[in-house]
């Protein structure tokens, strides 16, 4: 269910597309979390009267601007390189799911993204996977 995660050229079943997704899932919001975090730091520094007088409220925020956009980025960047490993740009079907998840990660987060990046590692036809092998070139 965990085997080659972070090689992204590999064709997956739907167990370990669905191991694919809890890992990416919790490595998108440590990601968006650090960022966000980061944001937050850097404008209370430039902002500190805003910070000092509203703090709780700056922070949400923060949170909810930043949040939306840094979701939007790690699903546009880990898209494009799920697309390009598994070279699928001509699948009509891979770049729609691509698409829309775009507007998913902006609207639901990662959480709701991700399942459409995970359906996308299903495809393809260059390396096969099961869950009790390892992965072999197709002949």
């Amino acid at each position: 269910m965990f085997k080659n995660l972070f090689d992204l050229s590999v064709k997956r079943s739907g167990l370990n597309a669905f191991g694919f997704y809890i890992v990416y899932v919790l490595l998108g919001g440590l990601f968006c979390g650090l960022f966000c975090g980061a944001l937050a730091v850097v404008y209370c520094t430039l902002n500190q009267t805003v910070c000092s007088a509203n703090g709780a409220e700056v922070g949400l925020h923060i949170g909810k601007t930043f949040g939306v956009f840094c979701a939007g980025l790690f699903t546009l960047a880990f898209g494009i390189a799920l697309l390009t490993m598994k070279k699928l740009w001509k699948s009509v079907p891979a770049v729609l799911l691509f698409l829309a998840s775009l507007p998913a990660s902006l609207v639901f987060g990662c959480i709701v993204s991700m399942i459409l990046l995970a359906i996308i590692t299903t495809f393809g036809d260059k390396i096969d996977m099961k869950d009790n092998e390892e992965p072999r070139q197709e002949t």
